[in-house]
């Protein structure tokens, strides 16, 4: 009687997802869409992988995907870094994975192979906007951790080669797995959503250009500050307000809320409500001087919002022809293209239509998919 042929059981995939339980950020948001991405074609690879979720503390929003494939564990440790150093690494062994997924640094010595998410460098290509202690460590253990890592992942082909360039690892190494928009960004939204939104935030009826970010120095934030108000000084009867929405983040543009009490600050504002801020804005105003990807940009275009971003690092490649483009170091650039913008209705709804429409490439589907072939190489070879 012939004897049935064996049946693999799936690679086990171990993925941090310890940024899902903070505030929202890139990396948050970039973790969430992957496994969310995951759970939407796991008819794709069920059976070839399961999942185990790692966490720091327990998923007390239900955050996380469940079902088949998925299983959460939750670590402890006293800190970030001694979870990273010991208490992941300690888990690895006991649980034996065939592949970990951590964003930038290398946890310690493992049974498996590791890859890691590198957002991008901007600790080298714009030092003085990241905080010294931070820098210090990505100076001294990023290289380590590229080399250390059987894959790179990242999010647009800027930061592909700027983490080839400058951490001197081979491009081959180094997949590119697109940033994710959140289905909810391209839900309609009604009138009577952003009316009560404004009213919870004070925006009263002006209309807004928002911006969307941490308060930190590359986001350029004082920049376009003084580009707005330029426009209100020098334009007749200029109906608009500037909203900026995000926690404070470090360096002087921390205290931004402090040094300019006529513009609107709301802090951090909730997931579901992101969505109609950028439906309820005239303009959208991201002039970065750097970004790995830039994720605000396509939230906005999923949210019928026109858009103004910058000239430089990623945004041209992830704005394509959807966006209008300015030079983010100089303040009349800004006002010059917020002024287009603002005063342009034919130039907004052109942008409006394309936005919408390039946004729709980015789904997290597909990044799902672009990792899980980073995946597929990760184990295919050494």
């Amino acid at each position: 009687m012939p004897v049935p042929p064996s049946v693999k059981p799936p690679r086990r995939i171990a993925i941090d997802a310890r940024t899902i339980l903070g505030a929202k950020t890139g990396d948050r948001t970039y973790t969430l869409n992957l496994l969310h991405g995951l759970s939407q074609i796991a008819a794709e690879w069920r059976g070839e992988f399961a999942f185990d979720i790692l966490l720091d503390a327990p998923d007390t929003h239900n955050f996380l995907p469940s079902g088949d494939g998925f299983q959460t564990h939750v670590i402890a440790a006293k800190n970030s870094r001694l979870w990273t150093l010991y208490a992941l690494p300690k888990w690895a062994w006991q649980q034996k994975p065939d592949l970990v997924h951590v964003q930038y640094l290398a946890p310690g010595a493992l049974p498996c192979p590791f890859v890691t998410t590198i957002h991008d460098v901007v600790w080298r290509v714009l030092p003085r906007t990241f905080p010294a202690q931070d820098r210090a460590i990505m100076n001294l253990l990023m290289p380590l951790s590229a080399r250390l890592a059987r894959r790179i992942l990242t999010v647009s082909d800027a930061s592909k080669r700027g983490i080839a360039r400058t951490l001197r690892v081979s491009d081959e190494k180094i997949d590119i797995t697109p940033n994710a928009v959140d289905a909810r960004f391209f839900a309609p939204v009604s009138d009577a959503q952003i009316e009560n939104l404004r009213h919870k935030y004070g925006l009263g009826e002006a209309p807004y250009v928002l911006s969307v970010g941490v308060l930190q120095p590359r986001k350029n934030v004082p920049r376009l500050i003084a580009a707005f108000q330029k426009l209100q000084n020098t334009r007749a009867n200029f109906p608009f307000q500037l909203v900026i929405t995000g926690k404070p983040g470090w360096g002087s543009d921390a205290h931004l809320a402090a040094q300019h009490p006529k513009i609107r600050f709301t802090g951090y504002v909730l997931d579901e409500e992101l969505p109609v801020l950028y439906a309820g804005a005239t303009v959208f105003a991201y002039p970065s001087l750097y970004e790995g990807f830039g994720l605000p940009v396509i939230e906005a275009m999923a949210a019928h919002c026109p858009v103004l971003t910058s000239n430089r690092s990623s945004l041209p490649e992830i704005a394509g022809d959807a966006a209008l483009l300015v030079d983010p170091y100089r303040v009349e650039a800004i006002a010059a293209g917020l002024q287009k913008l603002l005063e342009d209705e034919t130039l907004r709804t052109d942008l409006r239509a394309r936005g919408t429409t390039w946004a729709t490439r980015f789904t997290t589907q597909n990044q799902a998919r672009a990792t899980l072939e980073s995946y597929r190489r990760a184990l295919g070879k050494p």
